[in-house]
């Protein structure tokens, strides 16, 4: 046997062999040596990107607050752990920069502006991992929660030409939390989803007098809708 023959031999063989100390995997499942392409284990973590469509909405003003989207987007990354080892039932956290904006339209007591809020936030999903009749494809509805926390953002005042930050006692408060709900869709380690967020939390800061109609109670809540994309290592 020659030296470049049994080099090859060589490194035939220890590309064969699994690799499987410290990792969890599906029984009768293959073992890669790489984690990126073992996309079927317990637990994940993933980068996410995508398309945010925030509304606000306030409460009581019989339509007279008029209000429309401003899209922005979101980035960060996520965790996921698998629940025990019955059902594909998988917690899911991580920390997501995030960005909303609104357009206000202006009345006789308020002047057009658009408000661009940035936050972080974390998200806390429990999601089920559903196989289909197609190789390496899953369907994951989830539902939980988010928890956000306002770290800057821009409010353009069009008629005075002036700049002036969205959070503040008599705008809005930096603390937003509420309900996750959505679906994902996974081919191997790449995922899609679309969700919506519904803010439980009153936004309205304790000095808010924007509004002075009679039935506003002074209650603002937020919504978004979510179109992310990603990957999963």
């Amino acid at each position: 046997m020659t030296k470049k023959t049994f080099l090859l031999y060589v490194l035939l063989l220890l590309t064969a062999m699994p690799v499987s100390a410290g990792k969890d995997f599906y029984e009768g499942e293959p073992v890669y040596a790489s984690r990126w392409r073992d996309y079927r284990r317990s637990s994940y973590f993933g980068l996410r990107f995508g398309l945010n469509v925030p509304t606000v909405r306030y409460k009581g003003t019989g339509g007279e607050a008029q209000t429309n989207p401003l899209p922005r987007y979101h980035i960060g990354l996520v965790y996921g752990n698998k629940l025990g080892d019955g059902l594909p039932f998988f917690l899911e956290s991580g920390l997501i920069y995030t960005e909303k904006g609104t357009e206000i339209e202006a009345t006789e007591e308020v002047e057009f502006k658009k408000c661009y809020m940035r936050y972080l936030e974390i998200p806390i999903v429990l999601k089920y991992k559903l196989n289909t009749n197609a190789d390496d494809f899953t369907v994951q509805p989830f539902f939980g929660g988010f928890m956000a926390v306002g770290v800057g953002g821009t409010t353009k005042l069009y008629d005075s030409r002036t700049k002036i930050d969205p959070f503040g006692a008599d705008r809005y408060k930096r603390f937003d939390a509420g309900i996750r709900v959505g679906c994902g869709m996974a081919f191997q380690n790449f995922y899609f989803e679309m969700g919506y967020d519904i803010g439980l939390f009153n936004i309205a800061g304790r000095n808010y007098s924007e509004y002075h109609y009679d039935d506003f109670d002074g209650h603002i809540r937020t919504g978004n809708l979510t179109v992310t994309l990603g990957v999963d290592f």
